[in-house]
């Protein structure tokens, strides 16, 4: 599909890029194919669905009501005013103007339907108004509890109004009726992060690792967590640290190579165990750590001292040679 929209674009380019030059046919096979590549390219779908819509639209069939709907999202994303709100005398930017032409062909169509109601909220995030945007999700919800698209419009709302306490609140509430949103439960972890919740923040780990334990990335940034509550701990941080090395190790299993931070993460929590009150002690756990911290240790002198194409050695390498000789096992 990506090759055949990429030979549609060539002949689009070859006349200009012109919609009207290049007609229905082209024109659709753009839109659609944009559509089922699922590629984001909203230039692409505001350019030619525009102009399908305004001189094709009786040739669109079923497909009518829902190009109005994904031209409106493209416009929209490229008419919003920016920080500030429109003010009540200020000239709308044209973008903006074509999408709530279509939003009220819609509306008029579907009177009813609160999925028009959220592109309506939409249109006035892109006007800079939140507070109306708010407003219509709010009107959503009180109809529907249960519309998940209005609640993720508000949660992103929040977020960029730098409410992250009310969005924290508003995505506990959503992943307790969505409880496998991968999206979500990572938005929710880097909320904790930025306020430096990280209990919280490991425990949304947890749980994406229940959704996807194949995922060698979920189980670095838990280990990366367990790694910050270790070394935050007065008490020595023993089993966090334990913790992350074994979420390191793990991490690494399921990607052996190209996992420069999995290697990094096992040798600096194997060195922090072993600084520790218990890793110091005598006995197997200590020679444990110590065959870890040396297989770590093996494996980032080998990624460091690899030739590359020029067959010279990283210059990364001289670094890390200095960095080991400050840890100790």
């Amino acid at each position: 599909m990506e090759s055949s929209l990429e030979e549609t674009l060539a002949i689009a380019q070859a006349r200009g890029n012109e919609p009207s030059r290049l007609g229905f046919e082209v024109c659709h096979k753009i839109f659609s194919g944009v559509r089922e590549a699922r590629s984001q390219r909203p230039d692409l779908m505001r350019r030619y669905g525009s102009y399908l819509l305004n001189h094709h639209s009786s040739r669109l069939g079923h497909e009518l009501w829902v190009m109005y709907e994904q031209v409106y999202v493209a416009l929209l994303q490229y008419g919003k005013s920016g920080k500030h709100a429109l003010s009540a005398d200020a000239v709308m930017p044209e973008d903006l103007r074509v999408a709530q032409e279509y939003g009220n062909i819609l509306s008029a169509q579907f009177p009813d339907s609160l999925r028009v109601k959220r592109l309506d909220g939409m249109l006035w995030e892109a006007k800079g108004m939140h507070d109306m945007a708010l407003k219509e999700y709010d009107e959503i919800l009180a109809e529907d509890p249960n519309n998940l698209l209005a609640t993720k419009r508000q949660i992103a709302l929040c977020r960029a109004r730098g409410k992250t306490a009310e969005a924290a609140s508003r995505l506990v509430k959503y992943l307790e009726v969505v409880c496998s949103d991968v999206d979500a439960w990572l938005q929710l972890a880097s909320i904790y992060l930025g306020v430096q919740q990280f209990k919280r923040a490991a425990f949304c780990m947890e749980e994406l690792i229940l959704i996807n334990p194949m995922s060698y990335l979920f189980h670095v940034r838990y280990a990366d967590i367990m790694y910050t509550l270790g070394s935050a701990d007065k008490g020595g941080g023993t089993e966090q640290f334990r913790t992350a090395r074994k979420y390191y190790a793990h991490a690494l299993d399921l990607k052996p190579s190209n996992n420069l931070r999995a290697v990094y993460g096992l040798l600096l929590a194997s060195a922090a165990l072993g600084a520790t009150s218990s890793g110091k002690s005598k006995g197997a756990s200590k020679t444990d750590n110590a065959e870890v911290f040396s297989h770590a240790r093996t494996q980032l002198l080998e990624l460091y001292t690899q030739p590359g194409p020029d067959g010279k050695a990283s210059p990364m390498a001289l670094a890390v040679r200095g960095m080991l000789a400050t840890l100790v096992e």
